[in-house]
């Protein structure tokens, strides 16, 4: 069955929430993400005291605006969820990824985790409608 046939044939209501559940979703996920920043910048901040990675993204996002911090708190949890990569690489210190606080992982977690299901969503639900001819 054709996708654009049975997209069409959803109520409107149904058609409306699908083209709008990965902003939200991805929102959401924002939203942890600054709610991540402006609770816990100052712990993310000085748990990595000897790594050479943070050190380096820290002076490449300088300054004290909320976007330049929000930058930081995102990479360094790049750091963190993905620490083998970077322990590897020499710009990572093993005992600061286990001595970093769980609770502020698990947000990560999370917040990573909706912004790449909205933007999964969004991108699967662009090519169905595009394949599909549904204008």
């Amino acid at each position: 069955m054709n996708f654009g046939v049975w997209f069409e044939t959803w109520p409107l209501d149904l058609q409306i929430a699908f083209l709008l559940a990965p902003f939200v979703i991805g929102l959401s996920g924002a939203a942890v993400q600054a709610y991540i920043t402006y609770r816990y910048y100052d712990r993310i901040a000085s748990a990595f005291p000897n790594s050479l990675g943070v050190k380096n993204l820290q002076r490449l996002w300088t300054g004290y605006s909320f976007p330049s911090r929000c930058m930081r708190v995102g990479s360094a949890g790049g750091f963190v969820l993905w620490p083998n990569i970077h322990i590897r690489q020499g710009t990572l210190d093993s005992e600061e990824i286990r001595n970093f606080p769980p609770e502020i992982k698990r947000l990560m977690v999370i917040s990573f985790s909706l912004l790449f299901a909205g933007f999964s969503w969004l991108l699967i639900g662009i090519a169905l409608l595009k394949l599909s001819g549904v204008e």
